[in-house]
């Protein structure tokens, strides 16, 4: 008499990384719901929740996804030795020092007291010099990530298309929203709140959506099996209306 002996399913690296995304999403929108609680209710005074607090879990969570997005693309250096892989690998090292010491609220206050930079449209000086760090930094990076990206294979150039969508939707959040919420924090009290949970939950699932990416493209050797920007071309061709 045989025993049937079940085969185990093949294994789909896809699959891991959704997963992952899964995980990690979940995890963000439960410190989101914390959030809301320690803002609104008394159950969590005193504990680091809050989406904005200086050394909070939340931000403990975002750092140790940072630190996770710069040792992929350090592997995928050492991996597939395509120079954009290093330039990434600065890039998403800087975000986290920059996260985790303030360097451009530090710079940015000292560009707005050096050069005396106005008040407009609301924004201190120190938001105004934030600014300016900010396109100096996002400059530097374009040249980095561009040579990189030029001297690299299709594969390569998918990814890194793929990343800087991620990362300016990162910016969008992190830059745009966050001056918005500057300039309502004192008119606005209630809209300030919502865009504070809009901007650093919507930069958790940002950065949540760049490591299973990343994973994804280190299971798969390098390959690009997904290519975003080729999948909103596709949404966008869809949703657009059609001439009669």
């Amino acid at each position: 008499m045989q025993l049937a002996v079940a085969t185990p399913d093949a294994y789909r690296p896809l699959d891991t990384a959704r997963i992952l995304l899964l995980l990690l999403v979940a995890a963000d929108l439960a410190f989101i719901f914390l959030h809301v609680l320690y803002i609104e209710t008394d159950l969590l005074r005193g504990r680091p929740f809050s989406l904005e607090a200086d050394n909070g879990l939340p931000e403990a969570f975002q750092y140790v996804k940072q630190f996770w997005v710069a040792l992929c693309m350090a592997a995928m250096f050492r991996r597939v030795r395509e120079v954009v892989y290093i330039g990434w690998t600065l890039v998403f090292t800087f975000l986290l020092l920059d996260d985790a010491f303030q360097f451009h609220e530090r710079i940015g206050e000292w560009l707005g007291q050096r050069y005396a930079l106005p008040v407009v449209f609301g924004l201190r000086p120190d938001d105004i010099g934030e600014l300016l760090f900010a396109a100096i930094v996002g400059g530097v990076a374009a040249v980095l990530i561009g040579f990189g990206a030029w001297r690299g294979d299709a594969d390569a150039r998918i990814v890194s298309r793929d990343m800087v969508i991620l990362v300016l939707v990162l910016a969008v959040l992190g830059v745009g929203l966050d001056l918005l919420h500057v300039i309502t924090y004192f008119k606005a009290p209630l809209l300030a709140q919502f865009l504070l949970i809009v901007e650093d939950g919507g930069e958790m699932l940002a950065v949540s959506t760049m490591v299973a990416y990343m994973v994804n493209v280190l299971n798969h050797q390098g390959r690009a099996t997904l290519d975003l920007w080729a999948i909103m071309r596709h949404f966008s061709s869809q949703r657009a209306p059609r001439p009669a």
